[in-house]
């Protein structure tokens, strides 16, 4: 899915002209159904959307081939940053960890997990020794980019079966002293960890790109706004392995009865939540060809940076997914919904609804 999120944080990278990043926002929606999912689900589109496509599809390598495309994190570290995950920590139930795995003689310790049937985060560091390493961390930094690449697989414990499918994941770094943090926030299409499993994580594979490759590189697909290019930039380092960790803690088995608190022109509003998000499929009047846009409010504050995913399952079904706990019996969540033509000018207000956990 090409979402909001996305596309500010293209435009935090480097100015694009405004003809690009129109096109870019007007079938957001319409290209992926989510960030970075390892199986991908295309729609079909109306002649007038190909030439979006293909820009689209430039923005898109920019995310799937592992180039930093923003910053993320502003008034949280780590997985803390997710409400879902907050609240857990909040609730006193249980997060952190020391375990430590050594493999071609670099350490990384995991120092977070927490996951439910649905969705996993885990916090992880390591020394940052190499030089190479520190300078391209640098340049990064200097530029306001925090995504990491990261290879990870998922697995019940005497199960050979990765269970890292069909999932969007979010990953996050920050640099202190010596020291690298990352984070990473996973969220499955359906209910893919099993009940009550111990789970082993595995790190396979970290690696960089050179920021200075990336802005030539990306200089010269966007030199024509009218035609722009795919591009992809080659890595300029990695750590590769099978960093693994035992699992301590089983998956969370919290649930909550969410109720509808108000509704405007939305129908059919079905909702599941569990102790990291809550999951709403609903109904509203979208009119082809034109895209829904979606806005969350939070206790009447707008929700610019989380981690909030979105999908377009037909013409006039939508399911959200928010970072509502099962445990926040607090919080009011509002989901506005507009409608934007091909163009992605907004063309009006379709609805709204509000919801909390009873």
């Amino acid at each position: 899915m090409m979402d909001k999120k996305i596309i500010d944080k293209i435009k935090n990278e480097r100015k694009i002209p405004d003809e690009v990043l129109t096109k870019l926002e007007s079938n957001r929606e319409n290209i992926l159904n989510n960030k970075f999912k390892q199986e991908k689900n295309f729609k079909i589109l109306s002649k007038k959307s190909v030439i979006a496509v293909l820009v689209a599809a430039a923005a898109l390598l920019l995310i799937i081939t592992k180039t930093p495309v923003g910053v993320a994190i502003e008034n949280a570290l780590g997985i803390g940053r997710d409400s879902g995950v907050k609240t857990v920590e909040n609730n006193a139930i249980p997060t952190e960890l020391n375990l430590t795995s050594i493999q071609n003689d670099r350490e990384i310790k995991l120092t977070k997990f927490v996951s439910t049937k649905k969705k996993f985060a885990f916090d992880y560091q390591f020394k940052v020794d190499d030089e190479k390493l520190k300078e391209l961390l640098k340049k990064d930094i200097a530029a306001r980019s925090d995504h990491q690449d990261i290879q990870i697989g998922l697995f019940v414990n005497g199960n050979n079966k990765d269970l890292f499918q069909g999932v969007h994941s979010y990953s996050t770094f920050r640099l202190d002293g010596d020291v690298f943090y990352g984070s990473v926030i996973s969220t499955f299409d359906t209910e893919s960890i099993p009940e009550n499993a111990e789970l082993s994580l595995h790190i396979y594979r970290l690696a960089w790109m050179d920021r200075d490759e990336y802005e030539v590189a990306e200089s010269k697909a966007f030199a024509d706004p009218d035609n722009p290019q795919p591009f992809s930039v080659p890595t300029s380092l990695e750590y590769t392995g099978d960093w693994s960790f035992d699992i301590a803690y089983r998956p969370l088995n919290q649930t909550a009865v969410t109720k509808v608190l108000d509704s405007n022109n939305v129908t059919n509003i079905v909702s599941k939540s569990d102790a990291l998000q809550t999951t709403i499929t609903f109904n509203a009047p979208i009119e082809y060809p034109n895209s829904p846009e979606i806005t969350v409010y939070k206790n009447g504050v707008e929700i610019s940076n989380s981690n909030i995913n979105f999908k377009q399952l037909d013409q006039e079904k939508l399911e959200i997914e928010l970072d509502l706990s099962a445990l926040d019996k607090v919080s009011t969540y509002k989901v506005k919904i507009e409608e934007s033509d091909i163009y992605g000018t907004i063309v009006k207000e379709v609805g709204s609804f509000e919801v909390q956990n009873k």
